[in-house]
């Protein structure tokens, strides 16, 4: 767990759907491992304190209501 609190838009535990852009308001799903089981639905805005600096994954289905992307770590 990193000691700093940042953006899911710059995490790559925030996957999101192939063809769209990284944005604040663009929605992903949380693939924290911890975090997994809560089918978290979070905003680039969004953010925590289990921030891994990388560009975010793409899976279809990271934005839906639910989620339906399966998490790939």
């Amino acid at each position: 767990m990193n000691d700093q609190w940042s953006l899911c838009k710059d995490c790559k535990w925030w996957p999101i759907e192939p063809k769209v852009a990284v944005e604040n308001l663009t929605l992903g799903l949380c693939i924290d491992e911890d975090l997994q089981p809560y089918t978290l639905r979070v905003s680039g805005n969004s953010g925590c304190n289990r921030f891994m600096e990388r560009k975010p994954a793409r899976a279809k289905g990271s934005s839906g209501q639910p989620p339906t992307a399966k998490p790939k770590r």
